[in-house]
């Protein structure tokens, strides 16, 4: 044959080929096995793959053995929408960390059961199989599947509240169990408004903050990244609410609700500024300075009452001279915190049965001071 009858024959073979293979639905060659599946039917109105699949990883309503869901009947009221983008789900680089999988144009989302096979229910039509998922980790049969995990235990603990002035310590944790290895951790994934709080220190899972001056509610977050989430943002949310600092100090020590004072003058001090001081019983003298930050006084015996309070705060504090009761004899004194004021004192003959003392009294908020030391009792009986 001519040489260059021959090339024009197989260059022709070639493209025909090439066409043949371009117009080949490459699906063909990613079907499931036969007989790799299993129906079930719910008992409820219809439930579509994004429902199933939250039911299953948000939910635990389904097996993953076999992919059998339960209490279907719920399902209905599970958002129905694709899970890319819902803040449960984060997206992973391999199937072997991935628990579901999202198909983007065909929309659709199917879960991995424990043996490696994918679940999944078609939207309008709730029967549910389960299949092995052809060549998966290595070719995608669609080519624009995105693999996820379920991460609805993933949060930041700590407190709710912090007063002015004061550190709150918050920790990105796992429900107890250790956070995925595919996250990459860093300090700098910590976020916070500067109007309410300043950082103290921080690692890659842990924050410790100062709160400022200004109140309120604030919202501090950890941006997840798995090095494959691109733009998807994964951020989890803690609210913590700025509270006035209602606290002080007495004679440089802890001030209490009540407290139990030598003789002479004694000296409390207020974290915030402007309060106005009232002496609501008791013989105690007193002045106050600094616009009501601070407040001395003194008390000859007994006790005395003040109500403090500025815009943010309203306290009420109660001051007793103790020289006859911090040296011991188990002398003791009863203050009833509800009325603000001394209700029962003496002596007992063993002072570490303390809740005798309050026998006779009716229910009620009792602070019991023996020997230098004051416990609180709420009597219910």
């Amino acid at each position: 044959m001519n040489p260059i009858k021959l090339l024009n024959a197989v260059f022709l073979l070639l493209l025909i080929l090439t066409t043949s293979a371009t117009n080949v639905d490459v699906k063909v060659f990613c079907q499931n096995d036969p007989g790799t599946y299993r129906h079930t039917k719910p008992t409820s109105p219809n439930y579509n793959c994004y429902q199933y699949t939250r039911a299953a990883l948000l939910q635990g309503k389904v097996s993953l053995t076999t992919g059998v869901p339960s209490d279907e009947g719920t399902f209905g009221s599970i958002p129905n929408a694709t899970i890319i983008g819902d803040q449960n789900f984060i997206r992973v680089c391999s199937l072997a960390d991935a628990k579901a999988v999202a198909f983007q144009s065909a929309g659709h989302s199917v879960i991995k059961l424990n043996d490696g096979r994918f679940a999944f229910t078609f939207d309008l039509y709730p029967y549910v199989e389960t299949s092995y998922f052809p060549r998966a980790g290595t070719t995608a049969c669609d080519g624009d599947e995105e693999y996820y995990d379920a991460i609805p235990n993933i949060a930041i603990s700590g407190g709710t509240q912090v007063n002015q002035g004061q550190n709150i310590t918050l920790t990105l944790t796992n429900n107890g169990q250790a956070l995925p290895s595919y996250l990459q951790l860093d300090e700098l994934r910590w976020f916070f408004d500067q109007e309410y709080f300043t950082k103290v220190s921080s690692t890659n899972t842990s924050i410790t903050l100062t709160a400022k001056t200004k109140t309120g509610s604030s919202e501090i977050s950890y941006n997840l990244r798995t090095g494959c989430n691109g733009n998807t943002t994964n951020y989890k949310i803690k609210s913590v609410q700025v509270l006035p600092n209602c606290t002080g100090t007495l004679n440089s020590g802890p001030l209490y609700s009540f407290n139990m004072v030598p003789g002479g003058t004694n000296l409390v001090e207020m974290y915030l500024s402007s309060w106005t001081w009232v002496k609501t019983s008791g013989s105690a003298s007193y002045s106050t300075s600094n616009g009501g930050k601070n407040m001395s006084f003194s008390i000859s015996s007994g006790c005395s009452t003040f109500n403090a309070y500025n815009a943010s705060c309203n306290l009420t504090f109660t001051f007793c001279k103790g020289s006859s009761f911090m040296g011991g004899d188990n002398t003791f004194l009863v203050f009833d915190l509800i009325n603000s004021k001394v209700v029962k004192e003496g002596q007992v003959e063993d002072a570490e049965d303390s809740k005798q003392i309050l026998d006779g009294l009716p229910k009620g908020h009792y602070v019991v001071y023996i020997n230098g030391t004051s416990t609180q009792y709420v009597k219910s009986d």
